[in-house]
């Protein structure tokens, strides 16, 4: 088998212009030319589909089209865009190249413009030409003395230099994988004959220099199926031992080999080409490429994916710009599978990139699996997986998901949660902190596909519970109306009073008092005595969200529509009240002391000063912040707090009040959750506020508010997410350390005036300003001037 040569697989205009006259007899009589496409489907017709292509102007520029002289039959066609608006480049990924060598002058030092500067010394960041590469003259200057070589390394990774180096494309072209390194092996002569021998050593140098692609743009008019029938047959009657052996080295090395299928418009590709069909030890690193001309349709000299088609795939091979070897400047235009396959080579290579976590096998699968494969490209026998589609390829194929802290892509123990069932909604107490603390930190997610690495923003997981978002006009105007919940109802009996509100015969609150106010149940209603005392103080406003509930237990989560509250009372001097929701997600007690409290006409009123001792026990979620799946907090996070509550009758129609509140909140760490540890969090709120009855007039109210939300004062959260992959499929995490403190403090205030037309109209006027809305210094301090007026008829 020593004397078997192989040639390359080029249609060009010197050396095959027989050919080329050929294939234009043959397109005038509707087979297509080297340029263009030939008809399929045995009279069928079929639409040539178009993928979806993006980037700039900036990535989609002259140079971007410059492979297919100012059009978009080649790296448009595949939609590269789409890969390099993503950050693919190739950059880290070394390709070899066996071929006809490279342009290079007598000192071995660079000549093409689009591999680096004119006479760079080598290896440079671009190319690499190892010790012994030309296997042709058994030297170490593969020079290319033919050209071909120089054209597939250029569609491979060309420089993306934006440099007008050449007279035929203005601009210059740039490869498929412009960032990629080359390793340089010359297997074939000046005539474009391959030897087996020459192949082998090139191909064996090539494993040993650990490369991750081979592109194989050479082979024979053999046929596979037809030539040879099984892996002993291929490699005794056609491939021969030496090529053979190393093809199986390079599977069990898991690199991957690219071969172009050959020019002889056969229905199966060559013996190279199409030999892993038989040979599972190099099958799945394999790939056979077919040429589509410039109108997308198979070459009319193409070879044909043919019974090899679950391992074949198509790429633009006919008029593609490339450089060549006689100027360092030049590009020219070349047609064949051996233009098809450096495409799919620099696509492999791109993908390689944008994929760390995924091994060399798997980079294969996904570029078949995502190959546009309809109308046209849905004919297996011809396109095989179709044509090349660089969107898809380095886009989700499945569902992006988050892994569950497992080190372990593959694990049997690892699982996996769909992004939208993964989320961090952050109470307004920290949520400027967080998105601050947040901002530019990234993390991976994982392809249900595959486990293809995907970066995203890990803020983009985390939503704000806002005081802003409530701050509203229509919520500003409708707290003003008067509270009205329709009819009041009330009951007194043997045990004590209940009192139900009514809406529409839907019961919305009920409280129920017994006899000497021992026990006190609510329902929507709080059963606090201090709280329902200075109700009527703080009653300017109708129920609705805006702004905060000034005067009640801020640690009381309330508002879920379904919030139950008991209260023990002992001689007005002390009480306990309890707290919880229809989900029991919250547990809120509270010890309440009364040390001070007078009396006013001989009534009996609640204690002008409360103590409140108390623990608040959140399931799920921490200081009503909720979070699911990676985020998710454990069962039980508690809040201790304590805090004053102080009401003083200055006067018989003014009012002073006032609150004050801080509790410590300690995270319960939840099982594969990414928040790993927490500091206690110290938060913080107040209220102060006069009310004057009867003022200037009879029947007339204002009130003046200067109010606190909750924030965090101290604290921090450990988030442990992961940043990175390998091919082992090993995952790497990293800490961040968010400080859950806000920049700024929030502070609202409140002017309201009430009048009291007459029994059946009412005026009130409300004027706030929110200075450091959400804690934040970025947001603007919010005005709102709000006058109602209610006459019943």
């Amino acid at each position: 088998m020593a004397k078997i040569k192989f040639n390359f697989y080029l249609v060009g205009f010197l050396k095959f212009l027989g050919l080329l006259i050929l294939s234009v007899f043959l397109q005038s009589c509707g087979g297509g030319g080297g340029g263009g496409g030939g008809a399929a489907g045995g009279g069928t017709s079929y639409t040539v589909p178009n993928c979806s292509d993006s980037g700039n102007s900036t990535i989609r520029d002259d140079e971007y089209y410059g492979m297919s002289n100012g059009n978009s039959y080649a790296l448009g066609r595949i939609c590269a865009g789409a890969a390099y608006a993503r950050g693919a480049t190739g950059s880290g990924i070394d390709v070899a190249v066996i071929d006809t060598g490279i342009a290079l002058y007598g000192s071995g030092n660079n000549y093409h413009l689009d591999f680096g500067a004119n006479n760079q010394a080598l290896p440079s960041s671009k190319v690499v030409t190892p010790t012994g590469s030309d296997y042709v003259n058994s030297d170490n200057i593969p020079n290319d003395d033919e050209g071909h070589g120089t054209h597939v390394a250029g569609i491979i990774a060309a420089d993306n230099d934006n440099q007008a180096d050449s007279p035929i494309v203005t601009d210059g072209m740039h490869g498929v994988a412009y960032e990629a390194r080359l390793y340089i092996f010359k297997a074939g002569d000046s005539s474009g004959n391959f030897s087996n021998a020459n192949i082998a050593s090139s191909m064996q140098a090539a494993i040993s220099n650990g490369v991750d692609i081979i592109n194989n743009s050479y082979g024979g008019s053999d046929e596979i199926g037809i030539d040879c029938d099984s892996a002993a047959t291929c490699e005794s009657n056609v491939i021969g031992n030496a090529i053979y052996t190393q093809m199986e080295s390079a599977g069990s090395n898991n690199i991957i080999n690219v071969w172009a299928a050959g020019n002889d418009g056969k229905s199966n590709p060559s013996v190279l080409a199409g030999a892993h069909l038989y040979d599972t030890d190099f099958q799945n690193v394999t790939v056979a490429v077919v040429a589509v001309g410039t109108d997308g349709k198979i070459a009319s000299y193409s070879n044909r994916c043919g019974m090899v088609s679950s391992y074949c795939i198509a790429a633009p091979g006919s008029s593609i710009y490339a450089p060549w070897y006689f100027s360092n400047g030049y590009h020219v235009s070349k047609s064949g599978t051996s233009m098809a396959a450096p495409m799919v080579s620099g696509a492999l290579a791109l993908v390689k990139h944008e994929f760390s976590s995924l091994s060399n096998s798997q980079v294969v699968s996904r570029l078949f699996t995502t190959a546009l494969d309809t109308d046209e490209y849905s004919q297996d026998s011809i396109y095989g997986h179709g044509l090349l589609n660089l969107n898809a390829a380095t886009a989700a194929v499945g569902s992006l998901q988050t892994i569950n802290g497992s080190n372990l892509l593959d694990d049997p123990d690892t699982s996996y949660i769909d992004l939208v069932n993964n989320t961090f909604i952050s109470s307004a107490a920290f949520s400027n902190a967080i998105n601050r603390a947040l901002d530019g930190k990234v993390m991976e997610v994982y392809d249900s596909f595959d486990r293809a690495n995907f970066e995203v923003k890990v803020s983009d997981f985390f939503s704000s519970g806002s005081y802003v978002s409530h701050n509203t006009i229509e919520n500003h105007t409708s707290r003003l109306m008067q509270k009205n919940k329709q009819k009041k109802v009330n009951h007194n009996n043997l045990f004590g009073n209940f009192t139900f509100e009514v809406d529409q015969n839907l019961i919305q609150s009920t409280l129920f008092e017994s006899a000497g106010d021992f026990l006190i149940l609510g329902y929507n209603q709080s059963t606090n005595s201090f709280e329902n005392a200075v109700d009527p103080l703080s009653g300017f406003f109708d129920d609705n969200t805006f702004g905060n509930k000034y005067l009640v237990n801020p640690y009381f989560y309330t508002g879920s529509g379904q919030d139950y509250f008991m209260s023990f009372n002992g001689n007005d001097t002390y009480e306990f009240d309890t707290f919880t929701n229809a989900n029991t997600s919250d547990l809120g007690l509270t010890f309440n002391f009364n040390p001070l409290s007078s009396t006013h006409e001989d009534k009996k009123y609640a204690g002008d000063l409360q103590i409140v001792l108390g623990a608040n026990y959140e399931q799920n979620k921490f200081l009503n912040s909720t979070s699911t799946g990676v985020f998710s907090t454990g069962d039980m996070s508690n809040t201790n707090f304590t805090g004053l509550k102080y009401k003083k009758n200055i006067t018989d129609s003014l009012t002073f009040v006032g609150s004050g509140f801080a509790g410590y909140t300690y995270i319960d760490k939840a099982n594969d959750s990414y928040i790993t540890d927490s500091t206690p969090l110290l938060t913080s709120s107040f209220t102060l506020g006069l009310a004057k009855s009867n003022f200037i007039k009879k029947n007339q109210s204002l009130g003046f508010f200067i109010n606190q939300p909750q924030r965090v004062e101290k604290g921090n959260i450990n988030l442990r997410v992961p940043t990175s992959s390998d091919r082992d499929r090993t995952v790497t995490y990293s800490d961040l350390t968010v400080d859950l403190e806000p920049e700024e403090r929030q502070i609202n205030y409140d002017f309201v005036f009430n009048k009291s037309i007459t029994d059946m109209s009412n005026l009130s006027a409300n004027f706030t300003h929110v200075q450091n809305s959400d804690h934040s210094s970025n947001s603007e301090n919010q005005n709102f001037i709000s006058i109602f007026y209610k006459k019943i008829f």
